[in-house]
């Protein structure tokens, strides 16, 4: 009978505090926050801990839709959580919304060390969305390290900003510390190409090709460099394969 009344009695608590929390939210949202987290802390009995233990639980079991749900509902008791925010960010990108979910990511301190999974699938997603100047961003503060996938994202960024210097040097560490396929090969070849260093981007350029006839990108690179070098016949001929 008693725990029958507790359950009452926590049931009419909520109810005030969301009543009193809708009227404060359009007048104070640090007042609604404050309401929020009476409730869950409070009737619920749940520290904040343990509601991000519960949130990691439904990412790692790939419940992505409820923890949407979920982390809608603690944002607005914990807006300013980190945690949280990184969960809500990584749950966005997995829902195919990566925009929004790298935005939310990088909402956080520039001066935060966030895990390394974490910035390589936020850059993934802006390389993605060719949202360059983010990735920039992301790296203004922080080292691509010797990860190769971090390496070519950065010079990528780097290229498409204008920077082939530092570009051309980030892509080809990218290729020695094991990131291998045509597209890093490609921009390794025109980065070189765009710093005058034609023969020397011929190496890329030809893998590249090697690795993929059928791009026509990189066989507009490759004849670019045969011509430079007076190649015209070789340019010709790569030209000619095009579909």
């Amino acid at each position: 009978m008693a725990k029958r009344r507790t359950n009452k009695t926590g049931y009419l608590v909520f109810l005030i505090l969301v009543g009193t929390g809708v009227y404060s939210y359009f007048h104070s949202q640090e007042v609604y926050s404050g309401i929020m987290k009476t409730y869950y802390e409070k009737v619920r009995g749940l520290p904040v801990e343990e509601q991000v233990r519960r949130a990691e639980e439904l990412y790692a079991k790939n419940e992505h839709e409820k923890l949407e749900i979920y982390l809608k509902d603690l944002l607005m008791a914990y807006p300013d959580n980190h945690d949280l925010i990184r969960l809500q960010g990584l749950n966005l990108i997995k829902l195919g919304q990566r925009s929004k979910g790298a935005e939310s990511i990088l909402s956080l301190s520039d001066d935060e060390a966030i895990p390394e999974k974490l910035i390589e699938e936020t850059v993934q997603s802006l390389y993605e969305q060719r949202q360059y100047r983010d990735i920039l961003r992301v790296f203004s503060h922080r080292s691509p390290g010797r990860k190769s996938n971090l390496l070519f994202y950065y010079g990528a960024a780097l290229f498409e900003s204008g920077e082939y210097a530092k570009a051309s040097d980030y892509i080809r560490k990218a290729i020695i510390e094991g990131r291998t396929d045509y597209e890093t090969y490609h921009y390794a070849g025109k980065a070189l190409l765009r710093k005058g260093e034609t023969r020397a981007s011929l190496r890329y350029l030809e893998r590249a090709r090697e690795m993929n006839e059928e791009d026509t990108h990189v066989a507009r690179s490759l004849a670019d460099a045969y011509r430079k070098l007076g190649r015209y016949d070789d340019a010709a001929k790569v030209l000619r394969r095009i579909k």
